[in-house]
């Protein structure tokens, strides 16, 4: 069996801007053949976020780096801060929204690869995610 590693310095990483967030890739399908995992630092401004979405085939942990997020999981809402962390599982609906003064920072690992090519799903127009932050 063949051993694969990589080390990413800061330099290195693949960046992306996607919808208004920073994306500064660590592990991503074009950096690493064959990984178990991708890893993603997401930089959220003030005000903004990453609207109700699911990923189909892939179970995503995010970790807080540093601001405040108020974090959904499907009807459920908490306020996340620097230190914290949530497991999503695969084809569960989440949503990450900057809910503290400055950018939020936070690191997002996605697995397995073999669900990269579901993608990620926007259901924020959809009943009752549309709803949910007008109610609170």
């Amino acid at each position: 069996m063949a051993k694969n590693w990589k080390f990413v310095k800061q330099k290195d990483m693949m960046f992306e801007e996607a919808f208004g967030r920073d994306h500064y890739w660590h592990y991503h399908p074009e950096i690493i053949k064959k990984a178990d995992s991708y890893m993603v630092k997401v930089i959220v401004p003030e005000g903004a976020g990453h609207d109700f979405h699911v990923h189909p085939k892939m179970h995503e942990i995010l970790y807080i780096l540093k601001g405040r997020a108020e974090q959904w999981i499907e009807d459920e809402m908490q306020f996340l801060e620097e230190g914290d962390s949530v497991y999503i599982d695969a084809d569960v609906v989440h949503a990450t929204f900057n809910a503290g003064e400055g950018e939020l920072e936070f690191l997002a690992v996605l697995s397995p690869p073999d669900g990269w090519e579901a993608g990620t799903l926007d259901v924020s127009d959809k009943e009752p995610y549309a709803g949910y932050r007008s109610r609170k």
